[in-house]
């Protein structure tokens, strides 16, 4: 629970007191010149924000001099003893704000339990003078009024100790085509928002990492699952593409890796892309660490490790484990330790590497007798006999494609488990190079029946992050597996998806089933969220819900809505936007359950419709749902105040890119139903109405882009729904 406590020695006196300088000599921020890098930063950052709201020109200062209103910017060791101050028990991530009166001088102690609490006690006195942090700007009050100080103490802690983000990743429309300048920006803006993790999913196609084994060397790299998005003049959305064309780059890619022409130079940029994000998320005050899947590899070394097989996965890129390979298959040993350790080796700085499953399972053959090696080496009572456990997971049968399915992840994940946990000291996987600590490793995605066993397992300093299910409302429906209580001392983190890929390219927001979600672990003792999504601009109200959210449990979404949103858009606006936001959220779940691929970004994405001859009944609803959005996001813009515009623009095109999106998926799929039928001037008319449709729905979305991940997203809706159309269209004009 948060904790926000009247500590009140001297705040009776405080009430009412408020100080504005009359010249910029009268306010000192005063940091200690041995002070920690973090805490001159939060000291800058105060001055900053002071200077933008008030037409000040404070800057940071080792002493208060004759100041009449002083800021003292320190971790809870060094408070000035002129405070008076009585510290309530903080922990690490405790926050305190601390007012006081002496003489002349009215004070304010900014302090928590470590530096980057310090920084986080300077954006909470931030926001509390009217400034709200966005993805990708601060919205500052029109009239910020006087500068005052807070009339009694303020006290945080979080009931979310883990706030993490998932970056980099491998889909077009998301974070991997976001540049080293891109990823900085979001960091400091999420720090703000008091996220203190980063968690960067690598995958085994990637150039992240190099290796050899038994004298091959790891092949050439691939984005995007090996997908190409071809850009030129004729591209929706061309005029966006300039960087792209002035470096004759005739294919998206993130900019970063653009001229890298060579494996060795791809690969070079790639390492120096996640040393960077690790690098600023440490300037901030996050943790950092990698997430990996050791039991995937390029399928070229099938060459070499005889045994292993195709893994299913987007691209067909990977090998893994053979259905009945020996967990004591050398070869097998080597190529598992070989990958660990590359990764360990390559990015020492990583706090934590976390061990991910392959979403599609296979290596089931030896699951019975993984299961008896782990029940005897770790006692787990709890998950009865390896039938009895079978069975469980066979009951699951809300989870996409039912039970079988989990039942399949219960035995492949035990095969992995048996074999991994019996490689981490026969290898040395978690030695850190140069010595120090080992790498504290999460396991993740590991079939939530196996919940028990993994809190024995885990070795020391290590966590687990669960998966559970694709979605937010699908997760409550398995209840009982969020009620499952974690060991004393093992923080256990649960994937929260803002948005999820099998929906895709539609605007998704699940702010409802989320806080559900997190009032379930919060009150089975989980330690936190990993977020999951993949384009980040219209999930802006979800992100400030889980900030707000992660400190005060009383938060609902409707509360956060309207905090974000009043400071942003002005009051007027705030319920249209209410209105348009609780749409959105019902066609979400309505999604999570018969829209599960809808709108997966891959080739068959528009040409499926065409093929089914238009939209399914319930899509069709949702289409008028989104106009319906569409509407009261409009009527919200003409309400706004100019700081609004900018968000709502953005939303406004997102949505008007899903209107015109299932406009063109529907006049393609009447294109067929009129091509069978015989007709070949009604087909005509449908497919020019599909073609003008999509070009209005990508052109819309290319019009509000924020970053490359947008950008990414027009790319590929240019090749898997704009140029098959115009094929189409090309073929019956003809």
């Amino acid at each position: 629970m948060i904790k926000r406590v009247i500590i009140g020695l001297i705040v009776v006196s405080l009430i009412g007191i408020s100080c504005v300088s009359k010249d910029d000599h009268d306010i000192a921020v005063v940091v200690r010149s041995d002070a920690t890098d973090l805490e001159h930063f939060a000291a800058e950052e105060l001055c900053s924000y002071i200077n933008k709201l008030y037409g000040k020109n404070v800057q940071p200062s080792t002493q208060s001099d004759d100041a009449k209103m002083v800021f003292y910017v320190t971790t809870k060791a060094h408070i000035p003893g002129k405070a008076q101050i009585s510290l309530p028990n903080l922990t690490d991530q405790g926050i305190f704000i601390h007012p006081f009166w002496q003489n002349d001088e009215q004070g304010l102690v900014l302090t928590g339990g470590s530096p980057v609490a310090v920084l986080w006690a300077v954006y909470e006195l931030v926001e509390r003078w009217g400034v709200r942090y966005l993805i990708y700007q601060d919205v500052f009050p029109e009239s910020p009024g006087q500068l005052t100080f807070p009339k009694s103490d303020i006290y945080l802690e979080p009931n979310m100790r883990i706030r993490t983000w998932r970056l980099v990743n491998d889909l077009a429309a998301g974070p991997i085509s976001w540049t080293l300048k891109g990823n900085k920006h979001f960091l400091r803006q999420v720090a703000k928002m008091k996220y203190n993790r980063v968690l960067l999913s690598l995958w085994p196609a990637q150039p992240f990492v190099h290796y050899s084994f038994k004298g091959m060397e790891k092949p050439a790299p691939l984005f995007n699952f090996g997908e190409k998005y071809p850009i030129d003049n004729e591209t929706v959305g061309h005029e966006y593409f300039k960087e792209y064309f002035e470096k004759n780059k005739t294919e998206f890619i993130n900019p970063d890796f653009i001229g890298a022409d060579t494996q060795e130079e791809l690969e070079k940029r790639a390492t120096n892309l996640v040393h960077g994000i690790m690098a600023e998320a440490k300037n901030l005050g996050m943790e950092t660490g990698i997430i990996i899947q050791p039991f995937e590899w390029p399928k070229e070394f099938m060459k070499v490790l005889p045994g292993s097989e195709p893994v299913h996965q987007l691209g067909s890129l990977t090998a893994g484990p053979g259905k009945s390979q020996s967990m004591n298959d050398p070869l097998l040993r080597e190529m598992v330790a070989t990958i660990f350790r590359a990764y360990v080796e390559t990015y020492p700085e990583a706090d934590y590497v976390q061990v991910g499953m392959p979403e599609h399972r296979g290596w089931t053959g030896q699951a019975r007798h993984a299961y008896e090696i782990l029940t005897k080496k770790y006692g787990v009572d709890e998950l009865g006999t390896f039938d009895e456990l079978c069975a469980r997971a066979r009951s699951r049968t809300s989870f996409p494609d039912g039970g079988k399915r989990v039942e399949t992840m219960v035995k492949s994940d035990l095969s992995s488990l048996a074999f991994f946990d019996s490689l981490i000291d026969e290898k040395n996987l978690l030695a850190k190079v140069g010595g120090g600590p080992d790498v504290k490793l999460i396991y993740s995605g590991i079939a939530a029946e196996l919940f028990p066993l993994l809190a024995k397992m885990i070795p020391e300093g290590g966590e687990v992050l669960s998966f559970i299910d694709y979605t937010a409302s699908r997760q409550l429906k398995q209840r009982e597996l969020l009620q499952q209580r974690p060991p004393k001392g093992l923080p256990v983190s649960l994937y929260f998806t803002l948005a999820d890929d099998n929906v895709g390219v539609l605007p998704q927001l699940a702010t409802g089933s989320l806080s559900e979600v997190m009032k379930e672990i919060r009150r089975s003792g989980w330690s936190g969220f990993c977020t999951r999504y993949w384009t980040i601009g219209d999930l802006m109200p979800t992100i400030h819900f889980l900030s707000m959210a992660s400190w005060d449990s009383t938060t609902t979404p409707k509360s956060a809505y309207v905090d974000l949103f009043t400071k942003v858009t002005g009051p007027e606006a705030v319920k249209p936007v209410l209105h348009a936001l609780s749409i959105i959220e019902e066609i979400t779940k309505g999604l999570d359950d018969y829209g599960l691929g809808f709108g997966f970004p891959i080739r068959d994405m528009m040409t499926k419709h065409y093929k089914a001859g238009g939209l399914p009944d319930p899509i069709k609803a949702d289409h008028q749902r989104y106009r319906d959005v569409l509407a009261s996001l409009r009527v919200a813009r003409e309400k706004s105040i100019p700081s609004g515009y900018a968000l709502l623009d953005y939303l406004i095109g997102r949505v008007f890119f899903a209107v015109r999106y299932l406009d063109a998926a529907q006049a393609y799929g009447e294109t067929s139903l009129a091509e069978k039928a015989g007709k070949h001037e009604e087909a005509v008319k449908h497919i020019n109405d599909a073609y003008t449709a999509i070009r209005e729905a990508i052109q819309s979305w290319a019009d509000v882009a924020k970053d490359h991940g947008d950008l990414g997203a027009v790319a590929l809706l240019n090749e898997y729904c704009y140029r098959p159309i115009k094929s189409k269209r090309e073929e019956l004009l003809q």
